[in-house]
């Protein structure tokens, strides 16, 4: 059991120099944060060494596409840790250009963006109007029945939607 143990330290301290520096390259190349970078790495490295099944390899035996998707995924739970859950209208892109142009009243603002999601699903339309209401996304999803990752990716959507459509049928508000 003892040799058991010592080989499996064995490998995961080889697995360890092999890919310590191309884990923490990659991670860094994605937050462009050192110390985010090193939390990062660190928390992988502990998982790893608690649990080096964590890992799967692929058909050839490669561990690597597998463990950057893990990091990769790392990533994404700290950017949505800290991603605030409400859009001000002010910062959304469609706000900004839209209301810089003078004319429009508020009612013509809100038949153009009714048109450009006319043809969406009431879960996109729903979802949209909820997030424009500062409602935030969590609630948002509680009530939709989806989870709060979909909803900032069918507000986002939605916002090239919309962009789209004032390109297509209202260009002088973008040239205004």
């Amino acid at each position: 059991m003892l040799l058991n143990l010592l080989s499996q330290i064995s490998w995961q301290f080889q697995f360890y120099e092999r890919y310590r520096r191309t884990v923490l390259c990659f991670v860094l190349s994605k937050v462009h944060n050192l110390d985010v970078a090193k939390d990062i790495v660190q928390n992988f490295w502990l998982s790893f060494w608690e649990n080096p099944c964590m890992l799967r390899a692929n058909k050839t035996g490669c561990a690597k596409v597998y463990m950057l998707q893990y990091l990769r995924f790392r990533i994404y739970d700290i950017y949505r840790i800290t991603v605030p859950e409400t859009i001000p209208v002010e910062d959304a892109q469609i706000a900004s250009t839209v209301t810089a142009y003078a004319n429009i009243e508020k009612e013509e603002l809100l038949k153009i963006v009714h048109d450009a999601l006319k043809n969406c699903s009431i879960l996109t339309q729903t979802t949209f109007w909820m997030r424009m209401e500062n409602i935030p996304a969590r609630k948002v999803a509680n009530k939709l029945n989806t989870t709060p990752q979909t909803v900032h990716n069918i507000f986002s959507k939605s916002l090239s939607i919309i962009r789209e459509h004032i390109k297509k049928h209202y260009p002088e508000i973008l040239n205004g």
